[in-house]
């Protein structure tokens, strides 16, 4: 079976079941199965659930799941939760179409030998029995009993009906069989592709976490509140739900960060709904806000901020209403003001202070990295499962531009958007960085970060921020680059921030100098990682 195990999300019992059953079966052959395709990227996959590979057949499969029904030509599609769905273009039309179109296929790619192959397709209904119909014969069509019986028998005889109905074929040779399918397997083994696997992990991101429903729950019933989360639980997007909700009650809300980036971010996230969103250099508030709220609260913790920042909300520190998000693990020295004084100060209010713990951005694999050569508390990973951590040993600048030249390509080959792809710098300085000598930005093609293009990101370009410039933002694959050293408390901060950015994928090129700290590093901090990623698999 290609692939050889399904994806969590969007694949119903039915479909699952007919996988399983091939899977199982005694079939002589391959049996290749695409519903993990999206449907936009090959028409033709899209519209085949399975394609067998038989001996002397290949045959089309398409499964229709839940309940189908057929009246006055008109098919009617219901799922388990009762969404219904009409087509005039039934199960057994819509299968030939694809098989013939994937027969017109494989003869344009490999000639008059596949005149000789035997070419067939196959219904199945796993949940239902369809009365017989003119559209179809029985051979073609296996309904609730025989997929219950034996899937096996349902195969065998769709393949008897077929050959007989095209008896000048013959049996696959072995060398053209092979052939087809490594013609046919990249269009359907997309499981493992990487930009695939992304798009699973994601589904499953963009919900809410139960623990934030808590938090919201919790924020909207104090006045005054410090949340603190690490890298990844979801501050930012709490933070922007946060400022909404409470606009949706009436009130004046004025989000504020320190990062120009991070806010023109969240000013387009936060479009329409009449708060208002400002890094602190561009504060200008001519009447105090009904509520405010403060994402990145670390790099506000000095007291001339503070001041500033207590005329900005009604009410002021000891009696406005405020909510900070906040993360202490290795952010709160970024830029290098940080005062432990001014956040006892701010605390000094009791403020209500709940935690997030659970990391809902990285995947298992990237939250152990992050923690285990950071240190930092990377929180419980909920997404699941990823790519492992690719560290890329290089020399110098030349051989790093080559090492993510080659990285960017592979992406390129696993069809991974260039907007979903970020190089992050720890460096920061894109006149002396790996990334400038790459071929893609000697043509225009790598967009650096800035406050503009963060209001629409992630663009519809390759990126490159800087460690300090991507805080709050996240993007599917991040190349990390342009490390020169984590020995003192701020490289590791820039480490950890740029560690943390990527939800599918994360890529980072080391020299033997900072190889051998992180070495390091992990001696010090394995322990507490793994005990995190233990807890992330039950």
């Amino acid at each position: 079976m290609v692939p050889t195990e399904l994806g969590s999300e969007e694949i119903t019992s039915s479909e699952r079941r007919v996988f399983e059953a091939l899977s199982g079966s005694s079939l002589s052959g391959t049996a290749l199965h695409s519903l993990n395709l999206p449907d936009h990227e090959y028409k033709l996959t899209a519209e085949l659930d399975f394609v067998l590979v038989l001996d002397d057949l290949v045959l089309a499969v398409e499964v229709k799941g839940g309940q189908v029904s057929c009246r006055d030509g008109v098919w009617t599609y219901q799922d388990r939760a009762g969404h219904h769905r009409t087509s005039r273009e039934g199960p057994f039309k819509q299968v030939q179409t694809g098989m013939f179109a994937l027969r017109a296929r494989l003869r344009q790619r490999h000639g008059q030998a596949v005149d000789d192959v035997a070419f067939g397709f196959l219904v199945i209904t796993p949940d239902v029995d369809l009365a017989g119909g003119f559209e179809w014969d029985d051979e073609t069509y296996c309904g609730r009993g025989p997929f219950n019986r034996d899937v096996t028998k349902a195969v065998e005889r769709a393949r008897a009906y077929w050959k007989a109905k095209q008896p000048a074929t013959y049996p696959i040779p072995k060398q053209l069989q092979t052939t087809v399918l490594q013609d046919l397997r990249p269009s359907f083994d997309r499981s493992p592709l990487l930009d695939a696997r992304a798009r699973e992990l994601e589904s499953a991101i963009v919900r809410l976490t139960e623990e934030q429903y808590e938090r919201l729950d919790l924020i909207s019933e104090e006045p005054r509140v410090i949340c603190h989360g690490g890298a990844g639980t979801g501050k930012t997007f709490l933070a922007a739900e946060v400022a909404r909700r409470q606009r949706l009650l009436g009130r004046r809300v004025l989000f504020c960060c320190r990062s120009e980036v991070l806010a023109g971010f969240v000013r387009k996230r936060l479009a329409g709904t009449n708060v208002d969103v400002m890094a602190v250099s561009e504060l200008n508030v001519i009447e105090p806000y009904d509520v405010l709220v403060i994402d990145e609260a670390q790099d506000l913790m000095t007291f001339d901020i503070l001041t500033e920042l207590e005329e900005a909300v009604r009410g002021g520190w000891s009696d406005g209403r405020w909510v900070m998000f906040l993360d202490q693990n290795r952010q709160a020295h970024l830029y290098g003001d940080f005062d432990h004084e001014a956040l006892q100060y701010v605390e000094s209010f009791r403020p209500v202070r709940p935690s997030l713990k659970f990391n809902c951005r990285n995947t298992r694999e990237i939250a152990f990295q992050t923690r285990a050569y950071t240190g930092a508390d990377t929180g419980v990973a909920t997404a699941g499962a990823g790519p492992e951590v690719t560290f890329a040993p290089v020399d110098d600048r030349a051989s790093e531009t080559a090492a993510l030249d080659a990285r960017l390509r592979a992406l390129h080959e696993h069809e991974v958007p260039p907007e979903h792809v970020t190089i992050v710098s720890v460096r920061g300085d894109w006149e002396t960085s790996a990334a400038k000598g790459l071929r893609d930005a000697r043509r225009g093609r790598i967009a650096q970060l800035t406050s503009s293009l963060a209001m629409t990101w992630p663009g519809t370009s390759m990126t490159w921020a800087s460690a300090m410039d991507i805080k709050g933002l996240e993007n599917r694959f991040v190349c990390v680059i342009d490390i020169d050293s984590v020995e003192s408390e701020t490289e590791l901060d820039l480490l950890y921030v740029a560690l943390s950015r990527p939800r599918a994928g994360l890529w980072i090129a080391t020299t033997p100098l900072v190889s051998g700290q992180l070495r390091a590093l992990f001696k010090e901090h394995h322990s507490g990682a793994m005990d995190a990623y233990q807890k992330a698999k039950v």
